[in-house]
């Protein structure tokens, strides 16, 4: 068997068969998952070893030929995202073993292990058949897994949401690869990148159309507003496995194989990737910034985190797609931890209201210490992994020549402190209500992912030369990009000392945020969230006022009327108007109809003297 297809089969099979386990069989379902995901975790190990030192395992299967095979292909860069697939397929598994909140056993670990063999066959890809099928699967089973986390109407409502959304994103993507394949001649990624394709006509529309694709799986700006709601109306488990990580996985690999591997970008699409990057880092923050809710707060920063890597890769030059890949996999890890300490203060504590949380440092230990890693790592501050990615972002983007964008960034890493400050406070530091005296520490099944990705997050920055030389450096040599400065080490340079700026400046804001809201904690944001001009957006943005989806769905009565009004009308004009009329002539005929000779010869009279006038004045008479 080959090496590639056990990632892809194996969970897909597993999957099936835990459908057909009883519900009466204790601990089966957790068991089997962990147990096939720690194997398909080997099994990316073993891929990604021989990948490095330039041995790609690959498996085709000839299907129409001329570049439509169904291929799969184990390179630099796919199997290092076939790895991160594995890795963070297996710390869900075990940490969903001890969660109630997720919905049937069954259906979870289902949606799981085929979100898995779906992610894997995306990730290895190597046609954009073969890419387009997993792709759409993942779609099928995003809305599976939000409609059965929670037996409510409203997780039906937001699977509904994700799954209009990424659908109407997904056929733009369907065009894209038609467009992209009919160009080229070939469906083959591999042959594509050999000649890469301009932006000059059909081709600029092909990569746009793939850009929402890509776009829309990472979350981006205006594709994100599931998100927040999935927060709300799914489980943490989820959160932590699919927005948190296999979406933001798949859909930035897909941005940067799309914009160096197969397009040749020019300056315009350049400053188009910067500017949706930056806008979705600042919007996406400043909603983080004012939310009550622990998971969605999360979720919000799932999207702005999002930007970075935008950013980073619209950089397009060496040092600063680094800091998007690097980023890419230093998210995933603090991000998906992050929902799991969520996770657990939720199990614990019973709510997320940040407004009913507070002092549970000491309840939950593992959980706060876990929890200010992961933060401390997502607000880039060194020495841990964020710290690191966000650094080689920033300098790509100073290597542009275009500040503004360097600016937003650096706003974006103050916010994002500043809400963790206010998240963190909130939680674990301030007040404990007396509600949570009896509160205590989650179970091990729960600790042990939290732990282990916040391990990631001080060895990737402790130990940045790790991910660089193994992961990233081989990463940008299957794109053919080589880095003029090093992609690890500590610098005490200019972007250190902005960094120290930007820390002091979210410390001092969330210090007298808190003096404000007179020692409340999670109202420390409220001078910004009520601030003149401010508060009229959040209103406007809290009645989901900028929701294209929302918005469009309060359209769709009115639109529904206007059709409904349009379609009584022309079946008046075919079948009303035809009948009235006829109606009319049968009176206006039935009038003359009285039974008088005279007026008879008299109408016949005024025929004939008409019909004489008509041929003679066309000529019919000579």
């Amino acid at each position: 068997m080959n090496l590639l297809s056990i990632p892809v089969l194996l969970p897909l099979a597993a999957g099936l068969l835990i459908l057909a386990i009883s519900d009466r069989t204790r601990w089966l379902r957790e068991l089997l998952a962990i147990g096939v995901t720690a194997v398909c975790f080997l099994a990316a190990l073993n891929a990604l070893a021989p990948a490095l030192l330039g041995q790609h395992y690959q498996l085709t299967l000839p299907w129409l030929g001329g570049g439509m095979d169904f291929s799969l292909k184990a390179d630099q860069l796919s199997a290092f995202l076939l790895l991160a697939v594995s890795f963070f397929s297996l710390l869900v598994s075990f940490y969903a073993f001890s969660f109630p909140d997720k919905g049937k056993a069954k259906w979870f670990y289902f949606n799981v292990l085929l979100t898995q063999s779906f992610a894997a066959g995306a990730a290895l890809a190597d046609s954009l058949l073969a890419l387009l099928f997993f792709w759409e699967g993942l779609l099928v089973f995003l809305y599976t897994f939000i409609a059965l986390s929670r037996d409510t109407a409203g997780s039906r409502a937001t699977a509904m949401k994700a799954f209009l959304i990424n659908g109407v994103t997904d056929l733009c993507l369907l065009l894209g690869i038609g467009l992209t394949a009919y160009l080229a001649g070939t469906m083959s990624m591999s042959e594509i990148s050999a000649e890469k394709l301009t932006l000059n006509g059909w081709g600029g529309l092909a990569y746009v159309l793939l850009l929402i694709g890509a776009l829309s799986k990472a979350g981006a700006i205006p594709f994100h507003t599931w998100i927040p709601d999935a927060a709300v109306d799914s489980s943490a488990p989820f959160m932590a496995y699919v927005p948190a990580a296999i979406d933001k996985l798949l859909g930035i690999y897909f941005l940067a194989r799309i914009s160096i591997y197969l397009f040749q970008l020019n300056g315009a699409m350049q400053l188009v990737l910067m500017t949706i990057g930056a806008l979705t880092i600042i919007i996406a923050v400043m909603m983080a910034f004012v939310q009550q809710d622990y998971k969605r707060l999360l979720s919000y920063h799932a999207v702005s985190q999002t930007g970075y890597m935008i950013l980073g890769i619209g950089t397009l030059n060496p040092i600063g797609i680094a800091g998007g890949l690097f980023h890419m996999i230093n998210h995933a890890s603090y991000k998906s931890c992050l929902f799991m300490t969520a996770g657990a203060v939720e199990r614990q504590a019973g709510t997320g209201d940040l407004g009913k949380l507070g002092g549970l440092f000491r309840a939950m230990p593992v959980t706060a210490v876990c929890f200010v890693i992961a933060a401390a790592a997502i607000s880039g501050i060194a020495p841990f992994n964020g710290f690191f990615s966000k650094e080689l972002i920033y300098k790509g983007t100073l290597e542009t020549g275009w500040l503004s964008f360097f600016i937003a960034a650096e706003v974006g890493s103050l916010l994002t402190l500043a809400s963790f400050l206010k998240l963190g406070h909130s939680v674990f530091f301030d007040k404990r209500p007396d509600e949570l005296k009896d509160v205590s520490e989650a179970p091990f099944s729960m600790l042990l992912p939290m732990l282990v990705l916040a391990a990631v997050c001080v060895v990737f920055g402790f130990g940045a030369a790790i991910p660089a030389a193994y992961l990233i450096g081989p990463a940008l040599d299957n794109l053919s990009l080589f880095p003029e400065h090093a992609l690890s080490g500590f610098h005490f340079d200019n972007l250190y000392l902005v960094s120290v700026i930007v820390i002091l400046g979210a410390v001092m804001n969330h210090v007298y945020g808190y003096s404000a809201a007179r020692g409340k904690a999670s109202k420390s944001s409220d001078h910004i969230h009520y601030a003149p001009v401010l508060g009229w957006l959040y209103a406007l943005a809290e009645k989901r006022f900028f929701d294209p989806y929302e918005q469009l769905m309060k359209r769709v009565p009115d639109f529904s009327a206007l059709l409904y009004k349009a379609d009584r009308f022309f079946d008046w004009l075919t079948d009303g108007l035809p009948v009235a009329a006829a109606g009319r002539l049968n009176d206006l005929s039935r009038r003359f109809h009285s039974g008088s000779y005279p007026a008879y010869m008299l109408l016949m009279g005024l025929a004939m003297t008409l019909f004489v006038l008509f041929t003679a004045n066309s000529g019919g008479i000579k």
